[in-house]
């Protein structure tokens, strides 16, 4: 290869990644900052996997709910196999990506924006959810995709560990900012409010399961 050919070919190779540099860039620019720059986040969930059996569900998506069926099939499985009780297990469910939603109170849904996405209906009414649909669902309700035992405030009362990714938290802030023409501060104050009590926010949803993991649970992904 000749100098000049070589200077051309190092030349457009510097070229290219300072394109592929400038796009990263800009899409990290874009993303909305985690809560936990300059917030400490509360890692005392991990003090709480203590299970004989253990295992991390990973939840991106909210697929009606199908994550909440494998946690309660956990906990039902080995109660009907070896007779343990909830407290002998540890179950770590993740929500992050698109699924987080999942862990917001019904004020959040009320608009109907995350139920007409996901094709949500109320577990009472059957029409389209204006309130999280996964949460104090009445005995008897017609339309639930949960079991009684199954619900996901249910599952955190039976000692369901549940996480949610503070950048999908954030995502939704900017969507919940846009529908309602607020600051997207204002927005982030909502999730802050309104986020279910007992659910522990971590960086990310990367994060925490590798965490989970680290804590020696087994890993199931709820597709």
């Amino acid at each position: 290869m000749t100098q000049r050919r070589e200077f051309l070919v190092q030349a457009s190779l510097l070229a290219a990644g300072t394109v592929a540099a400038g796009a990263l860039a800009d899409r990290l620019e874009a993303q909305p900052a985690p809560q936990g720059q300059g917030t400490t986040y509360d890692m005392s969930w991990g003090q709480r996997v203590t299970g004989k059996y253990r295992m991390a569900f990973d939840a991106p998506e909210i697929k009606d709910g199908v994550q909440l069926h494998q946690v309660r099939s956990f906990f039902h499985g080995y109660a009907t196999t070896m007779g343990l009780k909830d407290s002998d297990l540890s179950a770590v469910l993740i929500i992050r990506h698109a699924a987080v939603p999942m862990v917001l109170g019904h004020e959040l849904w009320a608009d109907g924006a995350f139920a007409e996405k996901e094709k949500l209906r109320d577990p009472v009414t059957g029409e389209p959810a204006k309130r999280n649909p996964f949460i104090e669902i009445p005995q008897g309700a017609q339309y639930t995709n949960a079991w009684p035992d199954g619900a996901l405030d249910t599952l955190m009362s039976r000692g369901t560990i549940v996480l949610a990714c503070d950048l999908a938290l954030m995502n939704v802030a900017g969507q919940i900012a846009r529908r309602r023409n607020i600051p997207r501060q204002d927005a982030a104050k909502l999730i802050d409010q309104h986020i279910l009590k007992g659910v522990y926010r971590m960086p990310s949803g990367i994060f925490a399961t590798c965490h989970a993991q680290g804590l020696g649970c087994g890993m199931m992904y709820a597709g």
